[in-house]
């Protein structure tokens, strides 16, 4: 990235994966496009916490439109251009409400073939200096949405990031999102807005979303619904925990551990035995350097001990898995979260020399 006092080259395109945007732009009333708000986020990775001004951006036209996913003629690149121009965010509380443009400035260089951005200064309590913020680990999710409603509602559910489940009122969503009135009616709004976004979330992103659960109604109509919500990586590390401790629960012994590889400290080191010792009431797993065993996890507490054991190796499970995954991307079947969990069970499995799953 080439950097002086007023501009950034991105010589090799967009390459930050994560965005931050204040909680106030992720619950805004816009009627931006499903392209207009990824290109949005996209632009928002540029963005650094360290940040306290905005920069021009310079952007080769190719890599600009690839990553939005538009064909490059100068027709179509000139349009999108001219659209993000346009698109606003409007902020509205107690005490004000605002009109807000994304960009001050957007040009399309067609004799340089360059895409040149800038974020409009007004848009600084939004994006600089967020003592709270709206994280998005991995803008690709968004880039991969079909659907408008996907991109919302993934990013009103990353604003509960530390929470589990959000509430939500049918009115102030259609607001929100500014629908058509005939929105209003749960039935179509399930149908058209967000059971497509839920299977796409599920399908294409980071999150499990749950079925709506209705907590709200006034007579007969439903206004007010529920979404359960979980990190896909968090459900799998507790559902693997899960078998694990049911393996140990049927066998009664921890040899089921015993040859499993244990992530510790960025390294993999393999269990050799574990073990109570009654002279300190500890119960520890070793592994073995070669001449010794040494002891790298203890706990006086057995439920404690365990569950640090099944964790650092489903961490260690997770740490092959991924690194075999890079070395093969972009084969189809790490794509699939059936596969990974399949591929788990047998790391595990040549661990340990049997089937007991």
């Amino acid at each position: 990235m080439a950097k002086n006092k007023e501009i950034v080259e991105l010589k090799n395109g967009f390459t930050r994966n994560q965005a931050r945007t204040s909680p106030v732009i992720t619950e805004a009333k816009t009627k931006m496009t499903k392209n207009q708000l990824k290109a949005f986020y996209q632009c928002a990775t540029i963005l650094q916490m360290a940040d306290n001004d905005f920069f021009e951006v310079i952007i080769n036209a190719k890599e600009f439109s690839e990553k939005l996913g538009i064909s490059k003629t100068n027709d179509d690149l000139k349009n999108l251009c001219r659209s993000l121009g346009r698109i606003s965010f409007e902020v509205e509380n107690e005490e004000i409400w605002e009109f807000v443009l994304v960009f001050s400035k957007i040009k399309f260089d067609k004799k340089k073939d360059e895409v040149s951005f800038k974020f409009n200064d007004e848009m600084k309590p939004y994006l600089l200096n967020l003592q709270q913020f709206t994280k998005i680990h991995q803008v690709k999710y968004i880039m991969d949405f079909e659907s408008i409603y996907a991109i919302r509602f993934y990013t009103l559910l990353k604003d509960y990031r530390l929470m589990s489940q959000r509430d939500f009122n049918i009115e102030d969503l259609n607001t929100r999102f500014q629908l058509p009135k005939s929105y209003d009616s749960y039935t179509r709004f399930y149908k058209y807005v967000l059971k497509p976004a839920i299977d796409e979330i599920n399908t294409k992103s980071d999150l499990w979303v749950s079925e709506p659960e209705i907590i709200g109604k006034k007579g007969k109509k439903i206004t007010d619904f529920r979404l359960n919500f979980r990190n896909k990586a968090k459900q799998m590390s507790d559902d693997f925990a899960e078998v694990l401790l049911r393996q140990y629960n049927k066998f009664k012994s921890f040899n089921i551990f015993k040859n499993c590889y244990f992530f510790q400290n960025e390294y993999l080191v393999k269990i050799s035995k574990i073990e109570f010792d009654p002279n300190t009431n500890f119960f520890n797993a070793y592994t073995n350097n070669g001449i010794n065993d040494y002891s790298i996890l203890g706990s006086v507490n057995k439920d404690d001990f365990i569950k640090k054991l099944i964790n650092g190796i489903y961490l260690a499970i997770n740490h092959i898995y991924e690194n075999e995954k890079k070395e093969q991307i972009p084969a189809l079947q790490w794509q699939d979260e059936k596969d990974k969990v399949k591929r788990f069970k047998a790391i595990y499995e040549e661990w340990i020399g049997f089937n007991p799953l």
